[in-house]
Formats: C-alpha cells, structure tokens, sequence
C-alpha cells in the first residue's frame, strides 16, 4: 500500500514537553499547487491553520490552507463574512499568529507569532531585519479608513509615517525613478525586436536593479551601458541611459527630507489628492478621500505585496469603482502584487487575474477570474454569484441559489480531493460531485 504523503510539525506543549503533529495531505493538493512556467511565485501558504483561543475554547478560524500568491497579479480572496478572508491577509502580514503549516514571502519564512517579546542580543537583531524586511515586502490597506488613520496626525505625517520610520525614502525615490528608466529602455529594445537582450542577462539586471539604490546604478548606468555601446550598439537605448544617468546623478544629491517630501506629495497625486491636503486632519475627508489617503501611506513604501482587506466595502457603491480603478494604476505603475479580499465577486471580477473562493475557513475552488465567474462549479461559489444583484436575473426570490453544507455528506470514507478541471481551474470535492455539477444538478 502506498504510503499517503504527509507533513510533521512538533511544538511545544507544556514547559520543555513537546509534541509531534502529523497531516497528511489532501489528495491533489501538490498539483493545484504547482507553479506554471511564465509565474514566480511571491508568497506562499502550506496547510496553513489559524487558531484562536487554547484549550476546549480553542477555535480554528482557518483550516488546512494552501495557495500561491504570484508575482505580479492580483488575486481574489472571496467568502462571506466570517468566512476567514481577512484572518489570512492578518496572517500573511504577521498580525494574526498562526497554529500549523508555513507562510513564506520570497524567501523568507515568517514565525508563527511575530513579537519581539524578551528578545535580546543575536535573536533581537534578527527580529528587527525580520521587521524590516516585511514592512518594505508587505503593507496592508484596511476596511475601515477611519479607524485606520490616526486623527491626531495631518496627512502628511500620516503617510510618510513608515519613511519616517524605516528612514529609506531616497532609496525608494531612486529607486522609483531607476524603474521607470528601465520601463522606457525595455520599451524601445522590444520595439527593435532585440532579442540577444531577453534570457539571463535581463533576470540579472532585473534583480539588480531591485536590490539597492547603488547595486541598482552599477547595473543599469554603468554594465548595462557599457554592453549598449560596445556589443549591442543600440543607440536610441544608450541615448535614454546617458540622459537619465545625468538625471539620475543630480537626484542623488537630494536629501533624506527632500526625497520624502516628494515620494508622499507624488503618491497623492497618483491617488487623485494633491499638496493641499497636506496639512489637513483625515476626518475632514469624505470615506472615499480617507480610503485614499490610506493607500497612499500604504503604497508610498513601494511593497512587493499589497494586502487589500476589503477596501471598498466600507465605501459608497459610487466611489468604489474609482477606488478600484485606482488600484489597476498603481498596479500597472508601480508592480504592485495585489492580495484583494472582498465578498463581492462582481467587483473582484473587475480587478482580479485570479480568484480563490473560501467558506468557514477552507479554500474551496481557484482559478482564473474566468474560469471562476463563467464555468464555476462549486455550490458555494454559486450561491456567491447568485447574491449579486442583477438586471438580467429571473423574477424572483433575491437571496438566488442558497448553499447548504449538508449536501456535501461527508465523513471518514468520504472525504474531498483536489481536482483539477483545467489548468486554470481546481475544486475541493469528491469525484462524484464535480460530476453532478457539471451536469448541473445541485440537489
């Protein structure tokens, strides 16, 4: 008999008692995870449990979770309230400790609890490069915007709050401008069809770029330069380097302050807000304008990864597509990768690459925003479609399609797998529902 495959994971119990704790893995669970070959994967979730409470008051918010988050898309992370949505955005940014499994981001593995606590010498350093690396990895914007904003601090103190507080705001100028540079050469290299270019020697000066302001000069204004003019002799390519890198030498005699000064008055204005609101408190703004502020103090960092916890439910239906169209511009302008949780899946349509759809704690169907809104199989998922208002909706009941777990009848010699219905759809189920509902029947 083939042994099933398994994790192990031993913690402390009691004192120096410690315990062994064995999962075995839910059956295609491997290949849901499996990475495509043109995705890189940013951050990661393995068997993921969040707990809240010890002993018999113990409850599990979230079960058994697992999902990649991709370089460079926007994911959907759908359910109804309480479904634990926001308990694995908290997770993935280390507010929410969490019970079982790996949370990883790039290549750093985040602790189950991230505290300082009595933390000093060797394991103090190493807390603090940890602290560090995710709050220029990781920002989160919250649900609510009031809440959020401190109403004792002006706009600016407000989002230049975390460059105050990491003192990196000329690395991220220099950094902005760097990208835009190479931007406008990839541009112009893939409109000559240029393709010597493409391959190891652009992964290395992607990387290179993206590690500091320094390494980022040497890469791109001196190799990459001296490459343009002695083997490549591209000419309207080493035009834009020379001019930028003059740029680019005056920019670098700016100050801390000065560099701070900018990055928050340009994030504002990417936002739709300009200087004047500088000096101004956040209650004096409308939800929309506070939500605003609050992604500009979030984005100003230039995180790898945005952590969108509901940001347009809190909001007026008339303001949360601009909210949303704002999110699409500074994805496309600054790279963003985008963990947007909602319950609204017609507004996560709009926004998403993907969606992954939960309930009570469990991931139960993700795929791409097509996939999912036009071929989804999953009651749940159904009963979320059918929630949504529409004009082309049958006269009738407004709650639609309604989702019962009971019909699932699950139990120890019946248990859901992971099956894959095409490369970009995968459902938790046995074989025999997935054949039911792709007949149609949810009876």
């Amino acid at each position: 008999m083939q042994q099933k495959p398994y994790v192990t994971e031993t913690r402390r119990k009691f004192l120096f008692l410690k315990e062994k704790q064995i999962r075995f893995l839910t059956p295609g669970v491997e290949e849901m995870l499996e990475v495509p070959k043109d995705k890189e994967i940013l951050a990661s979730l393995r068997n993921v449990d969040i707990t809240y409470g010890s002993g018999s008051k113990a409850f599990r918010a979230v079960v058994d979770f697992n999902l990649n988050i991709y370089q460079g898309e926007v994911l959907g992370l759908v359910g109804e309230s309480g479904s634990g949505k926001s308990t694995i955005g908290r997770s993935i940014i280390g507010l929410t400790p969490y019970s079982f499994g790996e949370i990883k981001i790039l290549d750093k593995t985040l602790p189950k609890k991230l505290s300082r606590g009595l933390k000093f010498g060797k394991k103090l350093k190493e807390y603090k490069a940890l602290e560090n690396f995710m709050v220029n990895k990781v920002q989160m914007i919250f649900q609510d915007p009031a809440n959020s904003l401190n109403p004792h601090a002006n706009v600016e103190t407000v989002v230049s709050e975390g460059l105050t507080n990491t003192k990196n705001a000329k690395e991220i100028y220099l950094y902005n401008i760097d990208q835009e540079v190479v931007k406008e050469a990839y541009k112009l290299i893939k409109k000559q069809e240029f393709k010597s270019f493409y391959g190891e020697f652009k992964q290395q000066l992607d990387q290179r770029v993206a590690l500091n302001e320094n390494e980022a000069y040497q890469a791109l204004y001196v190799e990459f330069l001296q490459k343009l003019s002695q083997t490549w002799g591209l000419q309207e390519v080493e035009k834009l380097l020379l001019e930028a890198k003059e740029k680019r030498d005056e920019l670098n005699k700016l100050s801390e302050k000065d560099c701070k000064r900018i990055l928050v008055r340009e994030i504002l204005k990417s936002v739709g807000l300009d200087h004047t609101v500088l000096k101004r408190y956040p209650l004096e703004f409308s939800g929309g304008q506070q939500q605003r502020i609050g992604i500009s103090r979030a984005v100003v960092l230039r995180p790898q990864l945005l952590i969108a916890d509901e940001p347009i439910s809190a909001l007026d239906v008339s303001i949360q597509a601009q909210v949303v169209n704002i999110f699409n511009d500074l994805k496309d302008k600054y790279n963003l990768t985008i963990l947007f949780i909602a319950h609204d899946l017609r507004m996560v349509e709009y926004i998403s690459d993907r969606i992954a759809v939960m309930n009570k704690g469990r991931l139960l169907e993700v795929g791409s925003t097509k996939e999912i809104m036009q071929h989804s199989l999953h009651p749940y998922t159904k009963s979320l479609l059918d929630s949504v208002p529409s004009i082309e909706s049958d006269k009738g009941s407004l709650i639609g399609y309604t989702y019962n777990p009971a019909i699932h009848g699950y139990d120890a010699q019946n248990q859901p797998e992971w099956i894959k219905i095409n490369d970009d759809h995968f459902i938790l189920a046995t074989k025999e529902e997935v054949a039911k509902w792709q007949n149609g029947d949810y009876e």
